[in-house]
């Protein structure tokens, strides 16, 4: 096993409908946070953790996407193109060549100040393919106030993903941050798979999601109110873009 994480791969095909009309000319992961894409804010963090491989796996309109990234300094970046059909499981899968042996799996609308070290070591003690990050939500200020969708053992191994948030057992917040092994997936997985519905019900059920458990908060963008709560969060915390010296003449 490498010593780190060098990849990040981020899931930026989705289109956004609750922040539309915004999302009619760019995809979601490109909402304006004080003028600038959401998306730069998040390669940042990357750049921040010590990461300077990056895939981002493309869907809706993802040609803008690249008109803005397909020339950079200092780090790489490369994409893998789909469709806006694609579910995240078909996004992740398609790429799979292009993957390495460990990679940070990202959601494209989710921020949050990765704790690469931490996340790291917790990822070899659990010796589990893959582990998600969760937001501990000891205060309710998840997305959906105290209403979790994740139920961690002791053990740090992942019993339940309630994406319909039912489960009065669940004891967290998945946040879209994975740190995943290639061989944990299946290229040959047939169809347009999620990796929520049809990737993490099956590890879960073998034992095999591991969870990172973290008390930082994140930051969402699901409608035009919380982006204009991350806009507000950004200026108060200081969350930085993507310097302009990253980006090619």
């Amino acid at each position: 096993m490498s010593k780190t994480i060098s990849q990040a791969v981020i899931l930026a095909g989705g289109r956004g409908e609750r922040l539309r009309p915004l999302t009619d000319s760019m995809p979601k992961p490109m909402a304006p946070i004080n003028g600038i894409p959401f998306l730069d804010y998040l390669i940042y963090t990357v750049i921040q953790a010590g990461i300077e491989k990056i895939l981002i796996l493309l869907g809706y309109k993802g040609n803008v996407i690249v008109d803005r990234f397909h020339s950079m300094r200092k780090i790489t970046i490369e994409f893998s193109y789909g469709t806006e059909e694609d579910q995240t499981g078909r996004r992740v899968l398609n790429a799979y060549p292009q993957l390495d042996d460990h990679f940070l799996l990202m959601y494209g609308d989710n921020y949050w100040t990765i704790e690469q070290e931490n996340m790291w070591s917790n990822y070899q003690n659990l010796n589990a393919p893959v582990t998600t990050t969760v937001f501990s939500n000891r205060n309710g200020t998840g997305e959906y106030g105290f209403s979790n969708n994740v139920v961690v053992g002791s053990d740090h191994i992942v019993v339940k993903y309630d994406k319909q948030r039912e489960t009065d057992a669940a004891n967290g917040v998945d946040i879209g941050y994975f740190l995943v092994a290639k061989e944990a997936l299946d290229p040959q997985m047939q169809g347009n798979v999620s990796f929520e519905v049809d990737i993490l019900p099956s590890l879960i059920a073998q034992k095999q999601l591991g969870a990172y458990v973290t008390d930082k908060q994140y930051y969402y963008i699901t409608n035009m109110l919380t982006l204009k709560d991350i806009e507000t969060a950004a200026l108060k915390n200081n969350f930085l873009p993507l310097p302009q010296k990253y980006f090619g003449g």
